[in-house]
C-alpha cells in the first residue's frame, strides 16, 4: 500500500525508500524567533492538529473516489501540493502518515482556498496580470534610507503597474509574506504557486534587498536571517528564485533584480537558460534586469528615480502607439532616463533579442485608444476621428438638417464625379483610371480622403456617423466596399507600395527567385491575384494619395504603376492623387510661380495611364479632376463660412467676413482659410480682430503671413518665439513620415539654434498647447507619433527662408 509522499524538505526518506516525517529541527531559540515572527501565512499553524505519527496508519487514496470541485482537477500531485498549504498543517512539513478524513478534509478546504485566490487577480481575456515584490528588510542595523527607499521603490511600481487608468493591462500586487530566513522564500514560492503559473498569465517578478556573491562568482539574495559564512545553507541563491518564474509555463515573465551586485546573476543565469526547454530559451517576451554591476552595492531610490523617468517619458515626449512595449523599447527609454537623471542604466541579461514582440509585463502609461473609422488596408487615406469630429458635432447641432456640415456637403461636382467612377467606373472613353491633382493646399486629399472615409462599410455601419452619412447627397457617396486598398504613398518605395497592395488583398509577397528582381516578382503576383479576382467577377479598386512625396515618384510610376494600368484594364480601377502647379493653361486662375517640374510629374503619370487599344494605336485617356479650378475659391468660402458659422455674435456675419477673407489671401488655399478662422474662432473678441488692420496685413501674406503673425503673437513663459521657430523648423527638416518627440525633436531644434535648449520638454508641451499646432500634421512612423509641417509651402520657407519669420522680420512689419 504506497504512502502519500511530499517533497519538501521536511520529508526524509529511508534507504529502503520509505520516508518518514523529519523531526522539528527548530532549537527553543529558534521557537522564540519564529514566534516574534508574522507567520508565513494567515492559516500556517506552529502544530500538527488531528496528526498523530504514532497511531495513524498507511493511507491508500483512490483519486476516482475523491470528490470534485467545481474547475479543479486532483492528481496525486495535486494531493501533495495541496498538502504543502493544508488548514491546520504546519508549513512546511507534509504528512506522510494521516487519518483519511482529516487529509481529505485538508485537501478540500485548501482547493476552495485555491479558488477564492484565483478569483482575487483581475483578469483581461482569462489572463491573470500579477505583480510579485520580494522586497527584503528587517536586516540587523538597517539604515533608514534603505528603509524607506525600499518602500519608494513599491510606490513606483504600483504607480505604473497597478493604475487602474491601464484598464485591462493594470497588475495586481500579490501580497508576499516577510522573508526572514531560507525556508520562507521557499514557502512563498509554494504558495504563491509561482512555478505553476499557467501560459496566459503575465508577470512581473521584482526582487530587492541585499544581495553577495560567492568566491564562486554565484549571487545570492541575503536574508536578515542568513550566515554570510554558510550562504548556500541561509541565503537563496537569487538564480534559483528567478527560475521560479522563468520555468513556469508563463509565457510573458519580466525579473528585475535590484540588490548589491545584482549583474552577478548572469553566472547562474547564464546556466538556467541552457536547462529551459528550447522556446522559452528563445523567448523574446522572458526578460531578466540587473539593476547594479558586480562590483556596486544597492542604490534602491536610483532605480526608483529610473522608472519613474521612464513613466514620465512615455507619458509624454516618447509618444509610443502600442499598448505595450517591447523589452528592446523599455531598455532604450531606460537609457534615456539614465541620460536624463544621471543615474546608470541597468543591464538587461535575458531578451534583447532584438525582437520587436510587444511584452504584456510592459503596459505603455501613454498609450491613446483611437477610434479605428475605417479597415487597415484604407486607414491610412480616410479621415481620422479627430478630423470628423468637429463636423460631426456641427452635423447633430444645425437647425437644417439636410445641411450636415461642409464635411459631407461641400464640393458637390468633385465628390459627385469620385463617386460616380468609384460606382460605376469611367464613362466611354476614358481608361479606369481617375487622376485627382491641384496645387498643395487645394484640398485633394480631403476630397480623397472623404471617399475612402464613406466607401468603407465598418464606418458607415457605425451608428455615430449614420446621421451625417444619411444626410449627405445621395450621388456623392460611394457604394460600400468600392474601395479595396487606399495607402499614402509618402516615403515609400515602389517596393514597399506593391508590398502594401498585397497585404491589403490579404496576400503575402512571395520570395524572390534566385537571380530575379524582387519589385518585378511582387508586381507579377499582384497581377495575378487582380486577374483571379476578376475571373470571379470582381473589379479591385487601389487609392494612392501623395504620390508626388513617394521615395521616388517617378519609379513608382515607371514601375509599378504604369504595368498595373496596362495589364490590369479589366481587373483594376486607380485613383491618383498628385500634387501639381498650375500653368497659364488654366484661364481665369492666377499661376503661382512655383517650379514646373510637378507639371512634368503630372504629365509622366498621364501617360502612364493612357492605354493603347486596337490595331489602329487609339489612345484612351484617364480622368482627371482638378481641385484649383476657378471654382475653388467659391468651395474655400463656403468652407471658412461653415467654420465661423458657430461664433457667439449677433452681429458677425459669417458669409460676409468668409468672403472679405478668401479676397485678401493670395491664391487661397483650405489650409489659410482654417488657420485665418481658427485666429478668428480663438480670439476673446472676433469683431475687435476683424478691424485691426495688422490681422488684414498678415492674411495678405498667406500663410507665411498667418504664422508670422501667431509668432508675434505668442506669450507664454515656457515658449519664446525663437524657441518656437526653432521647433518648426526642425519639423521642416524631418525626413519620412515626420519627427518624433524626444528625444530627437530637441536635439534638431538644438542645432538649428546653435545652442542648448533649456527645458526642452516644456517647450513642446507649450507649442502643442498654442495656436502654432495648428501649422503641424500627425502622423504615425514606427509604433511612433511624429510630426512635420502641415504645408509643403510651410516646409519650404522655414528650412530656406527662415529669415521671413524671425522676430527681427516680425518687428519690421
Amino acid at each position: 500500500m504506497p504512502w502519500i509522499r511530499g517533497t519538501h524538505a521536511g520529508i526524509c526518506r529511508r534507504a529502503d525508500g520509505s520516508t518518514r516525517v523529519r523531526p522539528d529541527p527548530s532549537s527553543s531559540a529558534s521557537v522564540a524567533r519564529s514566534a516574534s515572527r508574522p507567520p508565513l501565512c494567515p492559516n500556517a499553524r506552529p502544530s500538527m492538529a488531528g496528526f498523530s505519527p504514532q497511531s495513524s496508519l498507511p493511507v491508500s487514496v483512490s483519486m476516482s473516489s475523491l470528490p470534485m470541485i467545481p474547475g479543479t482537477t486532483m492528481t496525486a500531485s495535486g494531493v501533495t501540493s495541496r498538502l504543502c498549504r493544508a488548514p491546520g498543517y504546519q508549513i512546511p512539513l507534509v504528512a506522510s502518515r494521516m487519518p483519511l478524513l482529516p487529509l481529505l478534509s485538508a485537501v478540500l478546504q485548501t482547493s476552495v482556498m485555491d479558488s477564492d485566490r484565483s478569483a482575487a487577480h483581475p483578469t483581461a481575456g482569462g489572463a491573470r496580470r500579477r505583480l510579485l515584490a520580494v522586497s527584503v528588510q528587517g536586516y540587523a542595523n538597517e539604515d533608514p534610507e534603505f528603509s524607506e527607499g525600499m518602500k519608494e521603490q513599491l510606490q513606483v511600481l504600483e504607480g505604473w503597474w497597478c493604475d487602474p487608468g491601464l484598464g485591462e493591462r493594470s497588475f495586481t500586487r500579490e501580497e508576499v509574506p516577510d522573508l526572514q530566513q531560507r525556508q520562507h522564500v521557499e514557502a512563498f514560492l509554494n504558495e504563491s504557486e509561482l512555478r505553476d503559473a499557467p501560459a496566459d498569465d503575465a508577470i512581473l517578478f521584482f526582487v530587492a534587498g541585499h544581495g553577495e556573491a560567492s568566491p564562486a562568482g554565484s549571487h545570492f539574495l541575503m536574508l536578515p536571517g542568513t550566515d554570510p559564512q554558510r550562504l548556500l545553507a541561509t541565503a537563496y541563491r537569487t538564480s534559483d528564485l528567478i527560475a521560479a518564474a522563468l520555468d513556469s509555463e508563463a509565457k510573458h515573465v519580466l525579473v528585475i533584480v535590484n540588490t548589491c551586485y545584482s549583474r552577478a546573476v548572469n553566472i547562474g543565469l547564464a546556466q538556467l537558460t541552457h536547462d529551459l526547454n528550447q522556446p522559452r530559451s528563445n523567448s523574446p517576451t522572458l526578460a531578466v534586469l540587473a539593476a547594479t554591476d558586480v562590483g556596486t552595492t544597492v542604490g534602491v531610490r536610483e532605480l526608483s528615480a529610473l522608472l519613474a523617468q521612464v513613466h514620465k517619458q512615455l507619458s509624454t515626449s516618447a509618444e509610443l502607439t502600442s499598448e505595450h512595449l517591447t523589452f528592446v523599447e523599455f531598455m532604450e527609454q531606460l537609457h534615456d532616463a539614465s541620460e536624463a537623471t544621471g543615474y546608470k542604466s541597468p543591464h538587461a541579461l535575458l531578451g534583447m533579442n532584438g525582437s520587436r514582440t510587444p511584452h504584456l509585463c510592459l503596459p505603455n502609461p501613454g498609450y491613446q485608444p483611437t477610434t479605428r473609422l475605417v479597415a487597415p488596408q484604407r486607414s491610412q487615406v480616410a479621415a481620422t476621428e479627430e478630423d470628423l469630429r468637429y463636423w460631426i458635432n456641427r452635423a447633430s447641432g444645425r437647425p437644417n438638417r439636410a445641411d450636415p456640415g461642409w464635411y459631407f456637403s461641400g464640393r458637390r461636382p468633385l465628390t459627385n464625379v469620385l463617386a460616380s467612377f468609384l460606382e460605376a467606373g469611367p464613362p466611354s472613353g476614358f481608361a479606369p483610371s481617375l487622376i485627382v491633382t491641384g496645387t498643395a493646399g487645394s484640398g485633394k486629399s480631403a476630397v480623397i480622403a472623404r471617399a475612402v472615409t464613406l466607401s468603407d462599410a465598418g464606418f458607415r455601419a457605425n451608428p455615430a456617423y449614420s446621421g451625417a452619412i444619411a444626410d449627405s447627397p445621395p450621388d456623392t457617396v460611394p457604394p460600400a466596399g468600392s474601395i479595396d486598398v487606399a495607402l499614402l504613398a509618402r516615403q515609400r518605395t515602389a517596393e514597399q507600395v506593391v508590398a502594401a497592395f498585397l497585404d491589403g488583398l490579404g496576400q503575402e509577397a512571395p520570395e524572390p527567385e534566385p537571380g530575379t528582381d524582387r519589385l518585378t516578382d511582387m508586381r507579377g503576383h499582384l497581377l495575378k491575384v487582380l486577374r483571379e479576382l476578376a475571373s470571379s467577377g470582381r473589379t479591385t479598386t487601389f487609392v494612392v494619395d501623395g504620390l508626388d512625396e513617394a521615395d521616388d515618384p517617378y519609379l513608382l510610376v515607371s514601375q509599378v504603376v504604369a504595368p498595373l494600368a496596362q495589364a490590369g484594364q479589366a481587373a483594376l480601377r486607380l485613383v491618383i492623387g498628385v500634387r501639381s502647379h498650375l500653368t497659364s493653361a488654366a484661364p481665369g486662375v492666377p499661376s503661382t510661380g512655383e517650379p514646373v517640374q510637378d507639371v512634368a510629374l503630372l504629365d509622366h503619370v498621364r501617360q502612364a495611364l493612357t492605354l493603347a487599344t486596337g490595331t489602329s494605336r487609339t489612345q484612351i485617356p484617364p480622368m482627371q479632376l482638378r481641385t484649383d479650378g476657378p471654382e475653388t475659391t467659391a468651395d474655400v468660402q463656403e468652407y471658412l463660412q461653415a467654420l465661423l458659422d458657430d461664433i457667439p455674435d449677433a452681429a458677425f456675419d459669417a458669409a460676409d467676413v468668409a468672403r472679405r477673407i478668401t479676397a485678401r489671401i493670395p491664391n487661397v488655399s483650405f489650409l489659410d482659410a482654417r488657420i485665418a478662422g481658427g485666429q478668428l474662432r480663438e480670439h476673446e473678441s472676433p469683431a475687435d480682430l476683424l478691424t485691426d488692420p495688422l490681422w488684414w496685413d498678415s492674411l495678405g501674406g498667406g500663410l507665411v503671413g498667418m504664422l508670422r503673425r501667431d509668432l508675434r503673437e505668442l506669450s507664454t513663459p515656457r515658449l519664446t518665439s525663437e524657441t518656437a521657430l526653432a521647433l518648426l523648423r526642425a519639423a521642416a527638416f524631418a525626413q519620412g513620415a515626420g519627427i518624433p518627440w524626444g528625444p530627437i525633436w530637441p536635439a534638431l531644434a538644438e542645432a538649428v539654434l546653435d545652442r542648448p535648449l533649456p527645458d526642452s520638454e516644456s517647450a513642446i508641451v507649450g507649442l502643442r498647447a498654442s495656436r502654432l499646432v495648428g501649422y503641424l500634421a500627425q502622423d504615425t512612423e514606427d509604433g511612433r507619433t511624429v510630426h512635420r509641417l502641415a504645408h509643403e509651402r510651410l516646409a519650404e520657407v522655414l528650412r530656406s527662408e527662415p529669415h521671413l519669420l524671425h522676430t527681427s522680420a516680425m518687428e519690421s512689419q
